[in-house]
């Protein structure tokens, strides 16, 4: 292969030698934001020439054209003239999860929110105050969206806590203050549901014990106002079931009518109302004798729990014990003037003491009257 060497021809500029171009190279470099052009007519062809080579600069250099190719060059490197690389700041502006209470263990779904769309993935960092409800400790906002989406995960407590979530995000930080609240047990609440004094007649004058009756324990003190339509049936204006009890006992007095009549007593309470129809038997109907039960029975012994009285009960013809006495008796003997002929009566007695509490029942007695 051939090679020739040519010399181009001067126009209107003058060429530098090797060792003057890489020293004028080096000078220019140190203004790291000075342009450079090199001049067209250097890079053209040569056409005589087989090969032609053209050493422009000895050594490594790092150029940048000015006026030719719109760069311009700086410490970094190249960047297109006119650009820019500031973004406007990001902040967190909201931490939300739609409420301010929960109850019970459960989850619900809450949001962190920018004050702008994201121009890059946003971390948002998210701490709990308090165990019971947990979040992730970080949510990621993409880039263009103005929030995202996280769980807070609530466990069952047994007293009202109020938490809080704070979510930062670089020196911003957003809080959400949730109160947690215990599950609530929901029960049927507690009503009157009877009212009974174990007959259907009574022959004046006479008492007879009666009782009301709750379709549960009552949490309270409850008060049962009591009502007869009838003046030959008296009964007292109210009766309190105790707390914890499910049953309160009364008395009502029948007086003596000369015809029989109807009377009808009515409990109430909250709102609920139940009745007991009794007959009350005329003067003319009685028999000209009467009878009576006379009970009486030992005082048990107990001095770690003192006896401080009695309650008497009746069961009429197999049916269910009712309270005689509205109050407890402090004797032990008890007379029964309700009895009526071709009737058959079971007692039995249970001791109360200091607080209310009664005893097991005694041995029940059979009385059938003539």
């Amino acid at each position: 292969m051939y090679h020739s060497q040519f010399r181009p021809v001067e126009r209107g500029r003058r060429l530098v030698s090797k060792q003057q171009f890489t020293q004028q190279n080096q000078n220019s470099m140190t203004d790291r934001s000075a342009a450079l052009c090199w001049p067209s007519s250097l890079l053209m062809p040569l056409r005589k020439s087989r090969q032609i080579v053209l050493t422009l600069f000895a050594g490594s250099a790092i150029v940048a054209l000015s006026g030719c190719g719109g760069l311009v060059l700086n410490g970094s490197g190249a960047f297109p003239r006119g650009s820019g690389t500031s973004t406007s700041t990001v902040d967190l502006s909201q931490v939300s999860c739609g409420t301010q209470g929960l109850t019970g263990a459960q989850s619900k779904a809450c949001s962190v929110y920018l004050t702008s769309a994201a121009s890059t993935e946003v971390l948002v960092q998210l701490t709990s105050s308090n165990p019971a409800l947990k979040v992730p400790g970080v949510v990621t906002v993409p880039t263009g969206a103005l929030s995202t989406g996280f769980d807070a995960v609530a466990s069952a407590v047994s007293n009202a806590v109020t938490v809080t979530i704070t979510g930062t995000v670089g020196s911003v930080s957003k809080t959400a203050a949730i109160t947690l609240y215990p599950t609530q047990t929901q029960t049927a609440p507690v009503t009157l549901s009877k009212v009974s004094c174990g007959t259907t007649s009574l022959a004046g004058p006479t008492t007879k014990a009666c009782s009301v009756y709750l379709s549960g324990a009552a949490g309270s003190d409850t008060v049962v106002n009591l009502s007869s339509n009838n003046a030959a049936l008296q009964v007292q204006p109210s009766v309190t079931v105790a707390a914890g009890s499910s049953t309160a006992g009364f008395g009502v007095t029948a007086l003596l009518v000369s015809t029989p009549q109807s009377a009808t007593l009515t409990a109430s309470a909250d709102g609920v109302s139940q009745t007991e129809t009794i007959q009350l038997v005329g003067s003319s109907t009685q028999t000209s004798s009467s009878h009576q039960v006379n009970l009486s029975w030992v005082a048990p012994n107990s001095t770690s729990d003192p006896v401080v009285g009695y309650n008497v009960y009746r069961s009429v013809s197999g049916s269910g014990f009712q309270l005689l006495n509205s109050t407890v008796d402090t004797r032990t003997s008890y007379t029964d003037i309700t009895v009526q002929s071709g009737t058959t009566y079971d007692y039995l007695v249970r001791s109360v003491d200091s607080s209310g509490n009664e005893s097991a029942p005694s041995n029940s007695t059979t009385v059938t009257i003539p």
